[in-house]
């Protein structure tokens, strides 16, 4: 069985339990997992939809608030998002910061933290949706994958910057849009593999949102002069991509 504090549901403190792989559908202790499976699951949308909401508001509001429509773009997932939808999306919030009092460049930063952790949210419900869907077609699917669960709900529950991925290689990006974007298709890699491979205990690269808002924000120098030295334009360089 899974055993779980019910009256939490941040972090689901719980741990799975090894179930017999002889456990059939008419017996209690296969039913006890789907069922606390399901709770999980459903709890966590509960968790999951009022930040989501209030991000993605957040996100809609740059435009809102100044008598503007909101963009296309800006209602998708960012690794679908082009160079000028960015460059749109950052020229958007230079505007609301003049035009509320803040410096752009702290608003940037603050707002690109919000498009990370609203797409994170955003693919853990959509992981959750498509656990649930695959277990409307087979119902063994949940109690086969309810480690996959436990790690998705201990995510889930885990302090809001941090972000679980495959592997960090989104870091080798060549700009610092592109590693936004690469950041993304990571968390959307691992969430498919929460869906549909079986979860294994192996080192997950772990990541924190606001670090990485803070380094696609980065301003970036540009050269004074063409006469520098190759030397002296790689450790420029190698400045640029210091944390």
């Amino acid at each position: 069985m899974v055993k779980m504090n019910k009256r939490r549901c941040n972090g689901f403190s719980g741990e799975v339990q090894k179930a017999s792989p002889l456990a059939m559908k008419n017996t209690q202790e296969y039913r006890d997992v789907i069922a606390m499976v399901k709770f999980k699951l459903s709890t966590s949308v509960d968790y999951l939809e009022e930040p989501f909401d209030r991000l993605a508001n957040s996100i809609k509001d740059l435009w809102l608030s100044e008598g503007d429509s909101v963009p296309g773009f800006a209602t998708k997932f960012v690794d679908y998002w082009s160079v000028n939808d960015y460059a749109t999306f950052c020229e958007q919030v230079k505007q609301w910061a003049l035009d509320h009092g803040e410096d752009p460049f702290e608003e940037l930063r603050r707002r690109v933290r919000e498009l990370i952790l609203c797409d994170k949210k955003s693919l853990q419900l959509l992981t959750i949706t498509k656990l649930l869907n695959n277990a409307n077609d087979d119902e063994k699917i949940l109690f086969a994958q309810q480690a996959n669960v436990q790690q998705l709900c201990n995510e889930i529950g885990d302090k809001d910057d941090q972000i679980f991925v495959e592997s960090n290689d989104f870091k080798n990006s060549d700009s610092q849009f592109e590693r936004l974007k690469s950041l993304i298709q990571a968390m959307r890699l691992h969430s498919n593999y929460l869906v549909n491979q079986r979860y294994t205990r192996r080192r997950l690269a772990s990541v924190n949102a606001e670090k990485e808002a803070n380094f696609i924000t980065k301003p970036i120098k540009s050269n004074q002069t063409h006469s520098y030295s190759k030397k002296t334009k790689a450790k420029d360089h190698d400045d640029e991509l210091e944390m």
